[in-house]
Order: structure tokens, then C-alpha cells, then sequence
């Protein structure tokens, strides 16, 4: 098949026409014949014309056909070429690169503030309790298909400075902002090159399967990563973080802002929820999702291989703790797989105007987000605590966890947190006593 005279105006075109199904508009081949010459006008290309012929070819490369409109939502067709093609090239991915080498990124929206809307009241009292919070933040996850290593959580908030990150100086997650917080090429660039760089220190070589939302651009320069596109409208059976991992990290994470809410109602405190407290929770609802869990999921979206992820049995008799299935939403009388799923339909990237698209064919976009030491919350600032209180603290948690029979595991950590405190306060005796 005849390559792409006009590269560039098929790429536009090509992004243009993924942003428009995306949000599920009918398309027509006027439209795109449209939309081809305009975008050749604007790249410098004013003798392309948008023939019939050009326009098959391009539908052909790319497995665009004309289908019908159904009333329900776009399904995923198993049996259709661009999936039998994502088959075939998964088939290659997974034979170039172990399961600790094959990972999925993917973003989600969470209203970081949301409590149920569903409360047990006596029969004949009305219920109120004031508006919903709607505050929300975007939250990337990215792990291996092994579950052996589970990538630091990134998230986007709005405020670049948020009040309660006074005194802040290392951050559970990543943090990152814009007036909507939302994921942005540019946002996802940085992140790629930076994890890139890591791997390269690694000596590895990765793949990292992402969908192909305006948000995530082809990088150009890669080393040790190979970026691969799922197809498009097809990430509900083949993107492994949405057959489960994204839905059990909120699990996690609305289970500790319910907890924090139970806690508030039996000390008869305010319940408030600022963005550093979210990303506590976000940080351990993360490292509370299991490899089993991950590697399951990575097989339900078609990666099915027998995976050696490493975990030992006494890890995954931990990831099997009965305590993770206290009944919490019985407490709080909610259905809590509705609660903890509320925002997963919610867009975490602004469709691609024609602008956008012009902006990152030409490698021009640099888009600029504006400081803001606006907080999503006031709330009363906490003293941080003194060095000799956290000693203190520490020698606390090592008479607690003494007297309990099952830390043997938690002991360890308890001791390098010890550490740590130790060499904080040799250093300040030393710089005490010499100056330095």
C-alpha cells in the first residue's frame, strides 16, 4: 500500500479523527475531505487536494470504515481487523519483552472530596447534608504486567501550591497542575522522558502500552522505552488498568475516606479532606493493590502468559488478609462498588481543538499553566512535629507492635524509620558541636 504523500496532514487528520470518536460524533467522509484541506492550508500545503482516491487510501491505512450509529454506548468488536491486529502485535510484545518489561499507563478521574449520598436514618426524618463535593484531581496509575513494580503514583490537581503544602517537602505522589487538572501532552512527555531515563540507568528495555487520547503524543527520542498505542474505542477489553487495577485502587482509597469519616463522627470533629491528605490516601490505596490482582487483570486484557511475578508466600498470604474484606460499606449503609466508581467515566483530557492539533504536528505546543496558591480547602494549619517527638513517637509504635504477635514483618520497617531519626539527631549533635 501507497505511503502518506502528505505525512503531516495525515497525522493531523488522524488525531483530529480520533478526538471526534472519542466523544462518540457521527463522522462522514465530506467531513474528513473538510477537514483534510484545512489542515493542509494550515501546513503549508495549499496545492493538496483531498481526492477520493487519497482519502480511501488514508480510511485503508488506518482501518477506518462507515458504520451504522447503534443507541447504546460504542461496544468493542472482538472479531474486527484492528482488534485481530492488536492480537498479532501483542503476540510480538510479548515475545521481545519479560512481564516485568511490559507495562500499562493509564488516567482517571476521582472526586478526591466525595462521600456517599446514601445514609440509614429513621423512618419519617428527612435527610440533608449539604452540597456534594464535586473537587476533583487526576490520577495516573503505571505498573508492570507482573506486578512486580508498581510505578509512583502521578497526580494532577489545579492549584500549583495548595496551602496544605506548607512545610511540605517531599510529597507522597506526584504532584503536577492546570487551571482544569487534567492530563496534558506536555504533562505526559515529561513523565515518559523521565521514567525513560530511569530504565536507560537500568540497562532495560520496556514497553509501555498506553491508549491514544489527545493527551498521549508519539515521543520522539526514546531510548529504552517502546511506546505502543492500544487501537482506538478499544481500551474497555484490552487496557489492563481498566479491567480492574484503577477500580481496586479507589476501592483502597474511598475505604480510608470512609474510615476518616467514622473516625470524625465518633470524636465529633469537622470531616475535611485537603489534596495532601488525598494523595496519603492515594499513596496507600497503591501500595494496598496486589501483584495478584494486577497480573489478573493484564490477563483479562489478553496478556496471557504464565507470569513468574516474584511474589513469595508469605506476600501473598498478605495480599489474602482477611481483614481487607471488613464490611465498611454495611457501616455506612451504601453501595460501596457504586460509591468507589463514580468518577470513572469522567474525561481526564480536553478534546484536541484544531489548534492543538496544528500546535504538536509541527512539535511547536508549549503550553504554559499559571501559578496558584489557591487551596481546595482552609484548614487549620498543623504544627510539624519536633525531632525529639518523633523519637518519642517511635519508641511508642515499638512498645505497641512488641505486645502484638503478627509484626514480625513490621518490626523490620519500624527500625529503619528508628534509623533514620538516629542519623537526624548524630547530625544535628555534630553540627551542635563543630558548626557544620
Amino acid at each position: 500500500m501507497r505511503t502518506a504523500t502528505y505525512e503531516n496532514v495525515e497525522h493531523a487528520l488522524l488525531k483530529w479523527f480520533t478526538s471526534v470518536r472519542d466523544q462518540n460524533l457521527p463522522i462522514s467522509g465530506p467531513m474528513l475531505t473538510t477537514k483534510a484541506e484545512e489542515f493542509a492550508k494550515r501546513l503549508d500545503h495549499p496545492e493538496f487536494k483531498c481526492s477520493n482516491g487519497w482519502l480511501d487510501r488514508f480510511k485503508d491505512r488506518h482501518n477506518i470504515t462507515f458504520k451504522k450509529i447503534c443507541g447504546e454506548a460504542k461496544s468493542v468488536d472482538v472479531n474486527s481487523e484492528a482488534m485481530n491486529d492488536w492480537v498479532t502485535e501483542l503476540k510480538g510484545i510479548m515475545a521481545e519483552f519479560t512481564p516485568d518489561n511490559i507495562f500499562n499507563a493509564d488516567e482517571t478521574f476521582l472526586f478526591f472530596k466525595l462521600l456517599q449520598e446514601k445514609t440509614l436514618e429513621f423512618k419519617g426524618v428527612d435527610c440533608s447534608g449539604g452540597k456534594r463535593s464535586k473537587e476533583r484531581l487526576t490520577v495516573m496509575v503505571c505498573t508492570n504486567m507482573s506486578g512486580s513494580e508498581k510505578v509512583e503514583i502521578l497526580v494532577i490537581g489545579k492549584s500549583v501550591n495548595p496551602r496544605c503544602f506548607k512545610n511540605v517537602k517531599t510529597l507522597p505522589t506526584q504532584y503536577e497542575a492546570n487551571k482544569k487538572a487534567w492530563i496534558t501532552s506536555e504533562i505526559f512527555t515529561n513523565w515518559l522522558n523521565k521514567h525513560d531515563k530511569k530504565f536507560l540507568r537500568q540497562q532495560r528495555k520496556v514497553a509501555m502500552i498506553v491508549d491514544n487520547c489527545p493527551a498521549h503524543p508519539h515521543v520522539k527520542g526514546l531510548k529504552s522505552i517502546k511506546l505502543v498505542f492500544l487501537p482506538p474505542n478499544t481500551t474497555s477489553k484490552t487496557q489492563p488498568c481498566d479491567q480492574g487495577i484503577i477500580q481496586n485502587l479507589k476501592v483502597h482509597y474511598r475505604k480510608r475516606v470512609l474510615m476518616k469519616q467514622i473516625a470524625c463522627a465518633e470524636s465529633k470533629t469537622e470531616f475535611s479532606l485537603t489534596v495532601l491528605d488525598a494523595l496519603r490516601f492515594l499513596q496507600r490505596a497503591w501500595f494496598s493493590v496486589t501483584a495478584t490482582t494486577i497480573s489478573n487483570c493484564f490477563r483479562h486484557a489478553g496478556f496471557s502468559v504464565d507470569i513468574e511475578s516474584g511474589v513469595s508466600d508469605q506476600q501473598q498470604e498478605e495480599e489474602d488478609d482477611d481483614d481487607d474484606d471488613i464490611p465498611l460499606a454495611r457501616l455506612a449503609g451504601i453501595n460501596f462498588t457504586e460509591y468507589a466508581n463514580i468518577d470513572n467515566d469522567i474525561p481526564t483530557t480536553e478534546p484536541l481543538t484544531d489548534d492543538d492539533i496544528i500546535n504538536e504536528i509541527t512539535s511547536s505546543m508549549k503550553e504554559t499553566e499559571e501559578d496558584s496558591d489557591e487551596d481546595d480547602t482552609i484548614t487549620t494549619e498543623k504544627p510539624v512535629p519536633s525531632l525529639s517527638a518523633m523519637v518519642e513517637m517511635t519508641d511508642t509504635y515499638q512498645s505497641y507492635f512488641e505486645a502484638q504477635d503478627d509484626t514480625e514483618e513490621v518490626l523490620p520497617l519500624l527500625a529503619k524509620i528508628n534509623n533514620y531519626f538516629t542519623r537526624k539527631q548524630l547530625k544535628r549533635k555534630k553540627k551542635e558541636k563543630y558548626g557544620t
